[in-house]
Formats: C-alpha cells, structure tokens, sequence
C-alpha cells in the first residue's frame, strides 16, 4: 500500500492513499487531492501507479515539480522516501507493508460518565437534621458536610465542562437533565422548551434518578402560575412545600399533582428565554436548601449559554449551508448580491458583456458507446474544472446546455477588462484540456475537443423567468451571436467576434489573433467579422496540437494585440 504524506505551508499533515491508477494533483476543485494555495497551479500534476509502480509527472503547472531537490521536466517514477514539492506543499511517498500495521483501540475515561455511573449508585449524602446540634462540632459532620460540598462544587465543574462541548439542543437538554438529577433530593426532572414567541414548543422526556419508580410516579404538571413566575421575573424558583407556600395557593394543578417540593430555572440565553429546567420531590417537604438551589440555577444558567451557543452555532451552519447551495449555481458575485439582497424581483438592466460558449464537440457521438456513470464522471470533472476557470477570471456561469457551458463577464459587476478575462478563460480551457488529454487513456477517456465562441456586445442582465422559479442570465443578440461563433469553431479553436477584438487594448498582454473570412451566421442578416485566437504556445514541444490543421499565415492576415 502506497501513500503520500502531506505537508501543508501552515505546518498541518495529511494522508493521501494512492488507490487509483491515476490521482490528479492542484488547486481546482475537480482534482482528487486539491493543495488550496496560489503557489499550485489549478491542473498541477498526476500521480499513476502502474505495473505496481509509482510516476509523478507535470501537467503544465506555473512553478513545476521539485523530486528531491532535482526540477523534473517528464514522466519520472518514485522510489519509497521520495520527497515531491508542489509550490509549497512537500508530498513524500510512503510505501507500507499492511503485514506490519498494528491497530489498537484506545479507551477515554469520561470523568462525567464516572461521576454518574458511581453517584447514581450511591445514596443521598445526609444532612444533619438538627442544622444547631452539637454534631456539627463533631469531626464527622465535618467531614460529611465537607463531602456534601466538594459533590456540589464536582457537579458544577462536570456542568460547565459537559455543557460547554454540545452543539445539539437535543444533546444540551439531556446532558443538562442528567447533571440536575444528580443533585441530592432530585427524584426525576424534565426540560421545556419556548418558540421565539415564549409559547411551549416541546418538552423533553421525563428523566428518573431511579428508573425502576418512573411506573409508580404520577405525571409531571407543571402549574401555568409557575411558567409565568418565570417568564416574568427570569429567575429560579425554589418551592419548599406546596401546601405552606401561598404564591401558589389558587394552583389546583399543584394540588391535584400531589407535588411537595421543586425548583424551576429559566434557561435565559444572551436575550432570548429559551425554556425552563424543572425537577422535583414528591415525598418529602422542603427536599432541597438554598445550596441545591444555588447549584441547579448555575446548571440551568450554564444550559442556557450552551443553548444560546447552540443557537448561533446552527444558524451560522444553515447560513453557510444555504450559501454553499446558492455557489452550486451561481457565480460568487450573483450569491454576493442574492445574499446582500434576498428580495430578489424579475427583471434586468442593458449591459455590455463579454459571453462565452465552450461545447464538447462529438460528445454526443462518443457517449453513445459509454455507459452513463462515465458520461456523468467525465461531463462532472470537465465541467467542474471550466467552472474554476471562469470564475477564477471574474466570470459569471450562467448555466450548462448539454456538454455545453455558457459564462458572462460583465455581469451582475464589471471588471473593466471583461472581454479579455473571457478570451482568457478561453484559453486556460483549452490548455487544460491539452493537459486533461494526457492522461486519456490511463483513465479509459476519449479524448474530449472543445470549441469555444466570445461576442461583446449589449445584453439585457437580469432575473427572467417567473415569481417562483426565476434564473439571473443574459438575453440579447449579443449572446445569439456569440453562441453562432461557438457553432462554428472546431474542436480546439477560439473564435470571437471584432467587438471583442477591439476591447483587448489595456490588459498588458499579447494575444494573437488571425483574422478569418467572415462569417455568415443564422439569425444575422450581415456577415459577422471574425477571428480567431492562436492559444498554442509555440515553444511547447510538447502541446497536442488541435487536430484541425492548421491555415498557413500571412503578415496580413496575423496581427499581434497588445491587451
């Protein structure tokens, strides 16, 4: 079994199995091990394990491949203990003999669960019923008292740290029920909880210090005088003997409950009530002291905390899971705005944008002879890693048509330099299929071709569709046009219009581009100019040139633009 241990820039490891005959290396989120950090090109590298060995080779990375200090520049084979650097990640190969792995199981004392599993074995400390005797002199109620009080303090210790790890509400009333049934003259207990409106919205199950009397006790009632007690005053209440207590003389329930000592504690958040802590005694009068209560309202104050915590906790999660949805779709301006603005309306605004359409050629052709778990893993890796490209450029997707993708630059925000970052991404697409091709045949792909058109122009940029199902996209014939040019361009091509040509002049770069018959295309009553863009770099040796042959240039026909 071979692995790669990871080092990351920050100091942080990790363990990457090499299970696959080929595992992709980069930025992109389509790769299988994916290094976050600019010092990795987004298509970085493979790793193949073939004939029960090991190649690492570059995929037209930036900063290429370090082995052992050594720059490679092809296909090279890996021997246990070498060291690959990967911009700033060092990955080091790590062969291990299965025979020789020896797993044991570690066992975590939980200082809670012991505290539970021994206090719920063992009686109720006694207090000394004569609180003015002379016994309190005596070395034993001291002893006894000083127990009594280390037990209290041992319960608020285990609430703080008990409650403090949970995250569930579920988990917070359970914990928080078990600690108050530890407390002495507690016989059983339950949580309710408010909705943001106060109104009960649940209760938990009743929880029994002996489990064995739950069968013989009469049902919990709590009486409405007490729930209001605790609305209004927030504040624990500790009930000595229901019978002698006149602040709930007129209850019936308390009465009919047959109840004669309790305390209740709300669970009060940062400004929220979020419910109240109940346990109670149903033989004996004035069950609990001013201690017990004291140490229950601290359980129940460090469960409203956690409750509080918890609160925020899933709300943050839900927001960041409603946002991760909102990314699946749109690009991170469009969920910047949908976010900033939920009250999304239809209708748009004329624009200049930049549009792209990039389409597999023959895609329909060669699924036809695959199954449809390789269509969707080819179409979802290709798919994701033109996504990256584009918004790593500023773009917008707007949607996939088929083997198709349709991206805008200019919308919902402008870059300034929208119909360069278009051509751009153009051509870091078609790179990266040339690199994608390597590896065609140890993956058992086709060899994927894709032809790509780009117009600027005028469009309409806006919400369409209807009030319940509404996408953000680009209508115009600007974008008619540039889906024409895609239809037009071979599989390796970039074809885009003379609007776009014209605003390719302050981006610092050299594109070249040749100027091509123009074109007569559906839809446009005059012909449209156009050119196409020679991404190949001349001094690769080793690019796979597009199969179409390609026109011999003229000087007239070839022109250099400074963007």
């Amino acid at each position: 079994m071979a692995r790669l241990i990871i080092s990351s820039p920050d100091g942080k490891n990790g363990i990457l199995e090499l299970n696959k005959p080929l595992i992709t290396v980069g930025r992109g989120n389509a790769n299988d091990l994916v290094l976050n950090d600019a010092s990795v090109s987004r298509f970085h590298a493979v790793f193949k394990l073939r004939d029960n060995s090991i190649f690492v080779a570059d995929r037209g990375s930036t900063n290429g491949i370090v082995l052992n200090d050594e720059k490679i520049s092809k296909e090279t084979e890996l021997k246990n203990g070498d060291v690959a650097l990967l911009g700033l990640y060092r990955l080091r190969l790590e062969n291990v003999d299965d025979n020789g792995l020896q797993v044991r199981r570690g066992e975590w004392p939980s200082t809670l669960n012991n505290l539970m599993r021994d206090r719920t074995q063992q009686a109720a400390l006694p207090r000394s019923s004569d609180t003015h005797s002379n016994e309190l002199t005596d070395l034993a109620g001291r002893v006894k008292k000083l127990e009594r009080e280390n037990y209290l303090l041992t319960v608020l210790y285990e609430a703080g740290k008990a409650l403090n790890s949970k995250l569930a509400l579920e988990h917070i009333c359970e914990q928080v029920i078990s600690l108050a049934c530890l407390i002495e003259g507690v016989e059983r207990g339950f949580v309710m909880l408010f909705d943001e409106r106060g109104e009960v919205a649940k209760q938990t199950e009743v929880r029994y210090r002996d489990p064995a009397s739950a069968g013989s006790r009469p049902q919990i009632i709590l009486s409405t005088r007490v729930l209001e007690l605790i609305r209004k005053e927030r504040q624990p209440i500790l009930i000595e003997d229901v019978s002698a207590d006149e602040r709930f003389s007129g209850s019936e329930s308390l009465k009919i409950s047959g109840l004669r000592s309790a305390m209740c504690a709300p669970l009060v958040g940062k400004d929220q009530l979020f419910g109240v802590l109940y346990v109670d005694n149903l033989e004996k009068a004035s069950a609990f002291t001013q201690d017990e209560l004291n140490v229950f309202a601290l359980v129940a104050a460090q469960a409203g905390a956690a409750v509080d915590n918890a609160m925020a906790h899933e709300k943050i999660a839900q927001q960041s899971l409603q946002r991760s949805a909102l990314e699946r779709f749109l690009s991170p301006e469009v969920v910047e705005m949908v976010v900033a603005n939920p009250d999304i309306r239809l209708g748009g605004v004329n624009q200049e944008v930049a549009v792209m359409f990039a389409d597999i050629r023959g895609f329909t052709t060669m699924s036809e002879t695959m199954a449809p778990s390789r269509v969707v893993e080819i179409l979802n890796e290709y798919f994701t890693r033109v996504t990256d490209v584009i918004f790593d450029n500023g773009g917008t997707l707007d949607k996939y048509i088929g083997d198709a993708v349709m991206a805008v630059f200019g919308a919902p925000i402008s870059k300034g330099n929208d119909a360069a970052a278009a051509v751009s991404s153009a051509m870091q697409i078609q790179r990266l299929l040339v690199e994608l091709n390597r590896d065609a045949a140890a993956r058992e792909w086709p060899e994927l071709r894709v032809g790509i058109g780009i117009n600027t122009g005028y469009a309409i940029a806006g919400n369409i569709g209807s009030p319940r199902r509404l996408d953000y996209t680009v209508v115009g014939d600007a974008v008619n046009t540039a889906q024409r040019l895609m239809t037009n361009a071979a599989g390796g091509q970039i074809l885009i219009s003379e609007s776009t040509a014209k605003k390719l002049g302050k981006t610092g770069k050299t594109i070249d581009l040749e100027r091509l018959p123009e074109l007569k295309v559906k839809g446009r009553s005059e012909a449209v100019p156009v050119f196409r863009v020679n991404w190949v770099e001349e001094s690769a040796e080793t690019v796979v040139l597009p199969k179409k042959k390609r026109p011999a240039r003229s000087a007239s026909r070839s022109r250099k633009i400074s963007t």
